[in-house]
């Protein structure tokens, strides 16, 4: 009985000793895995409504215009603390209406736009929620246009030759915004501001949006 004793205790010793080094094993392969993803690239699109106007001392009577803007992009985690940078890139638009006694104008022009540069930083709500505040540079390209109004539409070209003045169809911004993330779901609201003036000799202005946006990374 002493043996059987004593054979008993060294197996009960031995299972203990495989059971904690399991769990060793797992944690450690846990954390691995855990640093694997948090360094590598995370893809997203996301894509909804903009709110088009200008800004400027000419744009003063001009109201806000429904648009769209549309970006595919990565992200990249910079360090384990929740900042990181990123690009993204594809179709947006601006534009802005005016409100007459008659027929309103309706103008908006189609780009091409690319963020070359984005830092943000996520901080972590629960293990499913997050916020994202961010701030970054854009640059775009219109690559077709249109203003209508009294029955008739014309491009952004024919207008400024019509004013005398030059149409820009290149821009560069800023982008600053805040999204919130629900595991890979994304809810972002941004402001969009552009720096080069749409139409010289016009008063200054400038492109002006507001985006609303879903997200998904994948």
């Amino acid at each position: 009985h002493i043996t059987m004793k004593k054979l008993l205790s060294i197996i009960a010793a031995l299972l203990i000793c495989m059971g904690t080094q399991a769990q060793i094993v797992s944690s450690r392969s846990s954390i691995v895995r855990t640093e694997k993803q948090s360094s590598n690239t995370q893809w997203f699109v996301r894509g909804g409504m903009n709110l088009m106007n200008l800004s400027g001392d000419a744009a003063e009577d001009l109201k806000s215009k429904m648009g769209y803007n549309v970006m595919l992009g990565f992200t990249k985690n910079l360090g384990a603390q929740g900042a990181y940078w990123g690009m993204d890139f594809g179709l947006t638009s601006r534009g802005f209406k005016v409100e007459g006694e008659g027929d309103d104008i309706k103008s908006i022009a189609h780009a091409v736009q690319v963020s070359p540069f984005t830092f943000g930083w996520e901080f972590d709500v629960t293990d499913a929620i997050s916020i994202d505040p961010h701030i970054g540079a854009f640059v775009s390209c219109d690559y077709t246009s249109k203003m209508k109004g009294d029955g008739e539409d014309i491009s952004w070209s024919d207008f400024a030759d019509y004013s005398e003045v030059d149409y820009n169809r290149f821009d560069a911004g800023l982008n600053l915004g805040v999204g919130v993330w629900y595991d890979r779901f994304n809810l972002d609201f941004s402001y969009q501001r552009g720096f080069i003036d749409v139409f010289t000799d016009l008063d200054g202005v400038k492109s002006s949006n507001f985006m609303i946006r879903l997200g998904v990374a994948f």
